[in-house]
């Protein structure tokens, strides 16, 4: 009991603070004759946000409305788009992305600060007044409406959670798709300087020491004492960030990456100083003492990136600021040395479960993370979080975290986290065989308010994809959901698919099952089945993996291998192409792996040359079994 008034007590305390409130008394205004204004002298991101308003209300009205200056005077209802002298409050020192949205009987006035904000503002308006959503990049809402009213009252004021959204998935590539719902890094999609730009990192993303940094294929050869220092050798994978020769190296290089790339309008640019992705962090004694007196290799970390910063910043870069990881063995706060004000903190909950919320203090793994994130909160200005929402293991199969998703992002903003970037299917387009662009949707909407309602917005979102069929899929995500952890069993992102689900009865199987079926055969257009077809071959891995309904080894093998093949052929026909992270994840072809072996070694990475010849053998049997199986039914 506790647990549960502690945590509505901190969401009404953090309602309270949300700057995004709408009120809006009077009457309705019809907008039978209307127009855009923007400013005589108006910036190149309030004209093109002006022609996205146009683009969608002439779908919306059915008709052509013009876009005028502000050096005239009308007498018809006027949307007013960026810094007009119909403008009220003066944005001019607020957060890049806020807006304010108001109205009266005379018209909208949508106005914004920075690069952003009258286009959030704009996407805001279409959404909340005109019913416009971006589902996906092929699932787009713009419903048709010749008599569109608009409220007068409206009193919308809105400054961004975060400085920094990010997240990998197909649709979140796509620009419409990201400015239509707030995400603003620059590693996956590419906003031009009129889209309102991107926050972008220079040069590379992550893990850029001895790969774009002091590279091991420049260095090593003559120089292994530049590298790290591993059971008394050298190793070409990390660096020794004590060398003061490295310091001058990477200092040179990161000196010279700005004179080709740094934009000096730019709101902030990131220059990434990362770890390679391993756990080879030196051991020289310089290396060894520094971490020693911090308690944690961060300290030999925090100091290099210190440096780095600091030597940069005598060249005038002002707007650039240095991103690293706090990531396994970082991941622990330094007791001494503090970053700079210009370092920002990526904490990576790579070992977290994600079944429970990370401040779920019964669960081991995130009471550790919320100490740490809660240590890093007090030392350093600008935290960011990478955090995982995917299974890299497996994943075509469920990945049941819909549950935490929302008060993990809350659990972000409230410990002052600036940027955050939502890590799911980054690897590739073709793998998504779950619900994959459901949870890029949802967190792009968390990111932009993560007190949202969810519950309509995970709604919204099964309607509009699945159609009729959504309703079905929403009762089947509820039973995933009740299942994804117990208070002993946890949810990794590389869990095995035969240990996930935990305690599924019969009942429960034989449910979800029929669901799926009333799914399938509900009233919906050929592309809402396509897409429902395709969501439901995670719960076939799963069945699959698990031995389960039409893959139970109860029965004539002929039935759960036929059904095995069936799986693997309708992965191929949807596209999908990879199953998981890493080398030699493909899907193969070969029958010895999809008739006889778990769902899990169906990759080329299980291939073997003998099976060549034992190939023909093993689909000969599998006919001759299909052979028997029909005399019979």
């Amino acid at each position: 009991m506790k647990k549960v008034i502690s945590i509505v007590l901190a969401l009404i305390i953090a309602a309270a603070c949300i700057p995004f409130a709408v009120f809006a008394e009077g009457d309705d205004s019809v907008l039978d004759d209307s127009v855009i204004v923007i400013s005589v002298n108006a910036s190149q991101t309030d004209k093109y946000a002006a022609q996205r308003l146009k683009y969608y209300l002439d779908r919306i009205l059915c008709t052509e409305i013009e876009i005028i200056t502000d050096d005239t005077e009308t007498d018809v209802y006027e949307f007013s788009v960026g810094g007009t002298n119909r403008a009220g409050k003066d944005l001019s020192d607020s957060a890049d992305g806020s807006y304010t949205i108001t109205s009266d009987q005379n018209g909208v006035v949508i106005n914004g600060s920075g690069n952003k904000g009258t286009i959030n503002g704009v996407y805001a308006f279409l959404e909340k007044y005109c019913g416009c959503h971006w589902y996906e990049t092929e699932v787009i809402v713009v419903p048709e409406n010749k008599n569109l009213t608009v409220p007068d009252g409206i009193d919308i004021s809105y400054k961004p959670f975060f400085e920094y959204t990010e997240t990998d998935t197909a649709s979140s590539r796509d620009p419409e798709f990201s400015l239509a719902n707030g995400l603003t890094g620059g590693v996956y999609r590419n906003l031009t300087a009129e889209q309102g730009s991107t926050v972008g990192y220079l040069g590379a993303f992550c893990h850029t020491f001895t790969t774009f940094f002091c590279k091991s294929e420049t260095y090593f050869a003559d120089h292994p004492e530049y590298f790290a220092l591993r059971n008394g050798f050298r190793v070409p994978d990390q660096l020794c960030l004590t060398n003061a020769d490295v310091r001058d190296v990477v200092t040179t290089e990161v000196l010279d990456l700005l004179k080709k790339e740094h934009n000096p309008d730019a709101d902030i640019q990131i220059v990434s100083l990362t770890q390679h992705d391993n756990f080879n962090f030196c051991q020289c004694d310089n290396c060894k003492a520094v971490d020693e007196e911090n308690g944690s290799q961060s300290g030999t970390m925090i100091s290099f990136v210190n440096e780095i910063a600091r030597r940069v910043k005598e060249h005038g870069y002002d707007n650039v600021v240095f991103d690293t990881f706090a990531y396994q063995y970082t991941r622990k706060a330094p007791s001494v040395v503090r970053p700079r004000e210009d370092v920002v903190v990526r904490l990576c909950s790579i070992e977290c479960c994600f079944g429970h919320t990370l401040d779920d203090p019964d669960c081991p793994e995130n009471a550790e993370f919320m100490a740490d994130l809660k240590e890093w909160g007090e030392i350093c200005n600008r935290v960011y979080v990478w955090d995982y929402v995917n299974n890299y293991r497996e994943t075509a199969c469920i990945f049941p975290n819909f549950g935490v998703m929302q008060r993990n992002v809350q659990i972000f903003y409230e410990n002052n986290v600036k940027g955050l970037y939502e890590e799911g299917n980054y690897y590739i387009a073709d793998c998504d065989a779950e619900f994959g662009e459901m949870r890029t949707y949802l967190l792009s909407k968390l990111m932009q308010n993560p007190y949202l309602d969810y519950e309509a917005e995970i709604k919204g979102y099964l309607d509009g994809v699945y159609g009729e069929g959504g309703k079905y899929i929403g009762e089947f995500i509820d039973i995933i959901t009740e299942h994804a952890v117990t208070d002993t069993d946890h949810l990794s992102i590389y869990q095995l698919s035969n240990d996930t689900l935990y305690r599924m009865t019969k009942d429960d199987i034989e449910k979800c099952d029929e669901l799926w079926k009333k799914a399938k055969s509900a009233d919906v257009t050929e592309a809402q089945l396509r897409k429902i077809l395709r969501s439901e071959l995670s719960w076939r891995y799963w069945k699959c993996a698990n031995k389960k309904s039409e893959f139970s080894r109860l029965q004539f093998p002929y039935v759960y291998m036929n059904a095995a093949e069936k799986l693997h052929n309708d992965f191929r026909e949807m596209g999908i192409k990879v199953f998981s992270e890493g080398a030699r994840s493909e899907l193969s072809d070969c029958e010895l792996l999809y008739l006889y072996r778990d769902i899990h070694k169906w990759t080329k990475l299980y291939e073997e040359w003998f099976w060549d010849i034992l190939n023909p053998v093993a689909v000969a049997f599998y006919n001759f079994l299909g052979k028997i199986y029909s005399l019979f039914n």
